[in-house]
């Protein structure tokens, strides 16, 4: 069985750190990958050199696109991996030493996944849901609306002490190479920012006859403070707030019919409402109504996807 790990990235000079943390750790893998790819918009060069500083026996490809679509640029370092197994890696992640190995174990309990999520851990807790008092408790409520936990958390389902089966999975995942071009790869009629696409992919490789098995021995870290980047990426630019809930809206109602459309309306009302959360975290009250804006286009354009 041929190993494949994709890091996909934008390349851009405040990733390289990330990047360089993450090959270091693919490094010290128990079980090594066959080849390492990184797919980028940009540094093609700069991380070649990273890749091969920390890489021995390991063949290494970057994928230079010139442009920053997850999508595309995802699709297009899959179609030109040699994996079996392919494992999809954020450029923000730290691997524990077993975590190939561990994730290659749960495939062998599990023969019928086709993915095998990780445990991922965020270093970085951001965000009112994680403080206590009235604003915690707050946040939480609203929390209950979005469907992470109106649907997804009813879907999981528990096998033994350590594998858990799940509805959906991010970017700290090995799928089979044949799941993933069964499922169509990723959806390509989105642009960037985007969010959410892995769940679209996740709940329809599982739509095309596979499961979807998390481990909790495989541990990966997310290192990005992402409160705090969204924070500022909002400030400088609200209109990404429109374009980040139009694209995961949009793929929570082109798949309502396994989330349930009331579940996905309510997401749209969530995030809506955490619009204003963006705005006074950004200091930028125009996030307000872009992001609102986005959950409805989004919403609009799911439910008449003909995907």
């Amino acid at each position: 069985m041929r190993i494949t790990a994709l890091i996909l990235t934008s390349g851009t000079r405040d990733r390289h750190l990330l990047i360089r943390a993450l090959i270091r750790s693919l490094s010290r893998q128990t079980v090594m990958p066959d080849e390492v790819i990184i797919a980028t918009e940009t540094a093609g060069g700069e991380l070649a050199r990273i890749a091969g500083e920390h890489l021995r026996g390991v063949a290494i490809r970057v994928i230079e696109t010139g442009y920053w679509n997850k999508c595309w640029t995802a699709n297009k370092a899959i179609l030109s991996s040699r994996g079996d197994v392919i494992f999809l890696l954020e450029d923000d992640l730290y691997l524990t030493p077993n975590f190939i190995e561990e994730v290659l174990n749960a495939f062998k309990e599990c023969p019928e996944a086709g993915c095998v999520y990780t445990n991922c851990i965020w270093v970085f807790r951001e965000g009112a849901r994680s403080r206590g008092g009235l604003m915690g408790w707050l946040a939480r409520a609203l929390g209950r609306l979005a469907i992470h936990e109106s649907a997804l958390l009813r879907m999981a389902r528990r096998i033994n002490d350590h594998l858990i089966e799940v509805p959906v999975f991010t970017m700290s995942v090995a799928c089979k190479r044949e799941a993933l071009l069964r499922a169509g790869l990723y959806d390509m009629r989105v642009r960037e920012p985007i969010l959410g696409e892995d769940f679209d992919l996740a709940l329809r490789i599982r739509k095309a006859g596979y499961r979807i098995v998390q481990t909790t021995k495989a541990i990966s870290y997310h290192l990005t403070m992402q409160v705090t980047k969204g924070a500022a990426r909002y400030a400088r630019k609200p209109s990404m707030l429109m374009g980040a809930y139009e694209t995961e809206v949009y793929f929570m109602a082109k798949n309502r019919g396994v989330l349930g459309a009331v579940n996905v309306i309510s997401h749209a009302i969530y995030r809506a409402v955490e619009a204003a959360v963006w705005g006074v975290r950004a200091r930028n009250p125009l996030a307000v109504p872009h992001g609102i804006a986005g959950s409805i286009k989004g919403f609009i354009t799911g439910v008449t996807s003909d995907w």
